[in-house]
């Protein structure tokens, strides 16, 4: 009976950590999907949207600056910029997809 007990905690846990990952990265990516592209991330205060444009950069093209943050980090969400000065409108950052295949994410309004 106290082996049931257990196993009922474990999995009552285990459903709890999984859908708090769940609507976590529904908030911050706007997907619940965690091994999905995400729709959006957000960087100082802007929204940065993806728009389902993938490409291929190589060589002095790839970008340069890691701009990952943590929760990013750890999910193994790998996110780049070719600036520096990467926040705020008409600007752009990238998904790190598979070797050289990245998924833009673009900050709306004009630069």
């Amino acid at each position: 009976m106290k082996l049931i007990k257990r196993i009922g905690m474990l999995a009552g846990l285990s459903f709890i950590i999984v859908l708090s990952i769940l609507f976590a990265n529904r908030v911050i990516y706007g997907t619940f999907n965690v091994f999905g592209y995400p729709n959006r991330v957000f960087f100082g205060g802007y929204r940065y949207d993806n728009n389902g444009y993938i490409v291929t950069l190589n060589g002095n093209k790839r970008p340069k600056y890691k701009v990952s943050e943590l929760i990013d980090r750890i999910i193994g969400k790998e996110i780049y910029s070719k600036e520096k000065d990467f926040i705020g409108n008409g600007k752009v950052v990238y998904l790190h997809l598979d070797g050289d295949k990245y998924l833009v994410l673009g900050s709306g309004g004009g630069g």
